[in-house]
């Protein structure tokens, strides 16, 4: 009796235990814009395999794409809150990180990398925390910016009194501006049906947005200026940060790096497809000179660039910037 007795403790110390692991698995809220099959997307799904392997099943990820949680502004405060730990998308919440975005001034991601490897980059990551409690954890790569209109653009004179939409910044639209065209600012929700009444006559965008969009199904003509580089940013909850161990830390660093990787490996092969999708839809493609669109936009990079930064950072941001890194 005393045998079957003991054995039923047991069994249940057991139960117990494997009850108290399951309710001990925590929950990682992830959000992106991306759709599921686009390559950012993928890189969040590396992100969730990573963790929960390596975590031995401790942490579970949800991703969810096509904003379902919120636009960015919104995401800022469930991360600030710990309701959502991780939010990938193009708003970093502070426009000193922001504003390298500037056009032409930076050739890529490990670019940005570098300029927040600095002292004054630190800096920026220590003014997110304290005033948006969420931090900085790495980057999801994206393409340049490119231009679409229903005239074909061979060439900066091609800009002129063209109306793009612009998405509501002041750089975005000082740069189109400065190319001649005739910048209007618009929500991102309403472009399609304003290029569609001819409200606009063009917009700019990455080439994976304008194809996920379908921007290409009123629009003729894309033109391949690569006039502002700039990769989505991989935010986390500090509050959430700061109550995982040194470990668990590292994991999220590691995950984000294997993500980075697979975004890399696929987003070349899945741009290539996309603009043959929209070749066959009736897209045409130019690839203007550049060297006038940099020379055009100069003046907006000094004054933005001297007005957010200083003139010394600036030109220390703007030499990190035009290295060949990538």
């Amino acid at each position: 009796m005393r045998k079957t007795i003991m054995a039923a403790v047991i069994a249940a110390g057991f139960a117990t235990v494997g009850i108290s692991q399951a309710m001990a698995q925590i929950d990682i809220r992830y959000s992106t814009w991306a759709n599921p099959g686009e390559a950012q997307y993928e890189g969040a799904l590396e992100f969730k395999r990573v963790v929960e392997e390596e975590s031995n099943g401790r942490y579970s990820v949800s991703v969810y794409g096509a904003q379902q949680l919120g636009t960015p502004r919104e995401l800022f405060t469930q991360l600030a809150l710990g309701v959502t730990q991780i939010s990938a998308s193009g708003d970093p919440g502070i426009q000193e990180i922001e504003y390298l975005a500037l056009p032409y001034l930076m050739k890529g991601m490990k670019n940005y990398a570098e300029v927040l490897d600095t002292d004054f980059g630190a800096e920026w990551n220590e003014k997110l925390i304290n005033e948006r409690e969420i931090r900085l954890l790495g980057f999801m790569p994206r393409n340049p910016r490119q231009i679409s209109a229903n005239v074909e653009l061979n060439s900066i004179e091609d800009f002129k009194g063209l109306k793009l939409r612009a998405p509501e910044r002041d750089y975005y639209v000082k740069s189109l501006s400065a190319l001649g065209a005739n910048p209007t600012p618009m929500a991102f929700g309403e472009v399609y049906t304003g290029l569609q009444a001819g409200v606009v006559d063009g917009q700019e965008n990455p080439i994976e947005t304008i194809y996920a969009a379908k921007f290409y199904e009123v629009q003729s003509s894309i033109a391949m200026v690569n006039y502002i580089t700039k990769p989505a940013y991989v935010m986390i909850s500090n509050s959430f940060w700061e109550g995982l161990s040194p470990e668990d830390q590292a994991l999220m660093k590691k995950a984000n790096d294997a993500s980075t990787a697979v975004i890399e490996e696929m987003l070349p092969a899945q741009t290539e497809q996309m603009i043959a999708d929209m070749k066959a839809a009736g897209v045409t493609f130019t690839y203007p000179d550049t060297k006038p669109f940099i020379e055009a936009t100069q003046a907006v990079r000094d004054e933005l660039g001297t007005d957010m930064w200083g003139e010394e950072t600036y030109r220390k941001i703007a030499e990190i910037g035009q290295k060949d890194l990538d």
